[in-house]
């Protein structure tokens, strides 16, 4: 079997699309399957072009497919190399230039064809200061949206995170299920089971956290969308002594120099509770947080399947995040729609340990039976398998 993953992020990034295609890779690398990866360039480059036994194809390619920001680069060098390939099946991953490039000839490329969804907002409207507004981006992907149709009638398989499906996170699936198409397959994400903690306390060590602090915890990259600065507030609104808030992203920008201004104005002796942000943390530092918190937060403005929030619940803990994409259908937390509630939901779990463990639990067999690396490798196996042999539409 041989078997290309077109995704526009792979190791080293470490975003949700990459960590779920090098998840997809591993899994199919372990059946003895010939897999390449046909992916972007990375800003440091990368040491080699093979990734576990897999062979890596770079594209420099960059633009929106909006008329103001065409896609440039490799454009015609990638379509050449689909169009020679004679893979057994290919995989796109996400919504982005890996697909969009090729949906004017996913005829010409043999093999059998797998979408990989990992969420699509496309009414979601990102407000600009300058007309129109953001409007016309707007316009292009509820277009690019209609054309969905098309999409579905070349592709064999797409898979979707949930069953939930609605006209925000979700709205392709929503288009998939009203027109009732039958190549709709369910696969959530999944973690690692094994990936753990190599030394909680030193977490809290190293930060000069006490024992008997408690700490919220929140991994994401900084920007609007993560939106940390409603996080920030809700601590605030909580007010709860001697806890902690740990915001760990990629690294500071506009966007956390805007966020710690912001809290800036609160005084530490009117307001208990301390804010610490931190960027750069390798991998096992991050872990080391996940298992060394009391309650993770999420205060995303747009999610589809947080592989953060699955790494809390690994961890056994309990969560507190913005009700958005397929986050309430999840075990082990509580969904919030306000910095108020947000706040609420901080003092209730602060203050209750029996609730707290319960939570957990709940998360972590959620972790065991259902959203972990085996499960979700074994159901992309068995559509490649289901797709070797000849295709029921």
């Amino acid at each position: 079997m041989k078997i290309l993953i077109s995704t526009f992020s792979f190791p080293p990034n470490k975003d949700g699309v990459a960590e779920a295609a090098s998840m997809m890779a591993a899994g199919f690398l372990k059946r003895g399957w010939e897999v390449e990866v046909a992916t972007s360039t990375t800003t440091l480059p990368r040491s080699e072009l093979v990734w576990h036994g897999a062979r890596i194809h770079q594209f420099s390619i960059t633009g929106t497919g909006h008329p103001k920001l065409p896609f440039r680069g490799d454009v015609s060098e990638y379509r050449a190399f689909l169009e020679s390939g004679d893979w057994d099946i290919v995989v796109f991953h996400a919504y982005a230039w890996t697909l969009y490039l090729t949906l004017g000839n996913l005829a010409k490329i043999r093999g059998r064809k797998i979408l990989v969804s990992h969420g699509y907002n496309v009414l979601r409207w990102v407000r600009l200061p300058k007309f129109p507004w953001g409007l016309g981006s707007c316009a292009l992907a509820i277009g690019q949206a209609a054309r969905m149709c098309m999409w579905l009638s070349r592709l064999d398989r797409v898979v979707y995170l949930s069953e939930y499906a609605d006209l925000q996170a979700f709205f392709d699936h929503s288009i998939a299920k009203r027109l009732d198409y039958r190549g709709r397959r369910v696969i959530p994400n999944g973690v690692n089971l094994e990936e753990r903690a190599a030394a909680p306390s030193s977490f809290r060590d190293n930060l000069g956290i006490m024992p008997d602090q408690f700490v919220f915890l929140c991994v994401a990259n900084f920007n609007s969308i993560k939106n940390q600065g409603f996080a920030a507030r809700s601590f605030r609104l909580a007010a709860i002594p001697g806890s902690i808030l740990v915001f760990i992203g990629s690294e500071f920008n506009e966007f956390s120099e805007r966020f710690q201004t912001e809290d800036a104005v609160n005084r530490p002796e009117e307001l208990p509770g301390q804010i610490v942000w931190l960027e750069k943390q390798d991998r096992v530092t991050t872990l080391n947080a996940f298992a060394a918190c009391d309650v993770f937060v999420l205060s995303s403005e747009s999610e589809a399947q947080p592989i953060a929030l699955l790494e809390a619940m690994r961890e056994g803990k309990p969560w507190i995040a913005s009700r958005v994409g397929c986050i309430p259908e999840m075990p082990g937390g509580i969904c919030i729609t306000s910095e108020s509630s947000m706040g609420v939901a901080m003092k209730a779990l602060a203050a209750d340990p029996t609730l707290r463990k319960s939570l957990g639990r709940e998360g972590a067999a959620a972790i065991a039976k259902t959203y972990n690396s085996k499960s979700y490798q074994e159901a992309y196996c068995q559509i490649v398998e289901e797709l070797a042999g000849p295709l029921e539409r």
